[in-house]
């Protein structure tokens, strides 16, 4: 699967969604050749992996016509770009938007997300 190589993050928000937990995580340092802003990390109960990353990552100063940071999907051996934007840099508007898309892939959409934290 791929997924971010995460060094330190610190946890920003937690939710529960039907069988999954949800973290937030920011301020995060990466051996990645991204600039992660946000990532949110979906697992499964009982499950100790992700099964599901939604990113919030810097786009390069030349990639930053459409907006300051992209949304990508890390999902099994999957990768999708979401496109770019400015908004993934605010931690409510991310969160809101990665709370859906990922309801959305996981076909959540009649589960509310409960916030933990």
């Amino acid at each position: 699967m791929k997924k971010p190589h995460i060094r330190t993050a610190i946890p920003k928000r937690r939710y529960e969604i039907d069988t999954f937990s949800v973290v937030v995580l920011g301020d995060i340092e990466s051996d990645d050749p991204v600039n992660y802003q946000y990532i949110m990390a979906y697992v499964d109960m009982g499950e100790t992996e992700p099964m599901m990353y939604i990113t919030s990552e810097e786009n390069p100063p030349g990639r930053r016509e459409h907006g300051r940071y992209r949304v990508r999907v890390l999902l099994g051996r999957e990768e999708r770009d979401m496109g770019s934007d400015d908004f993934p840099g605010d931690l409510d508007q991310f969160t809101d938007y990665a709370l859906q898309l990922g309801a959305r892939l996981l076909q959540l959409m009649d589960e509310e997300p409960v916030r933990l934290l």
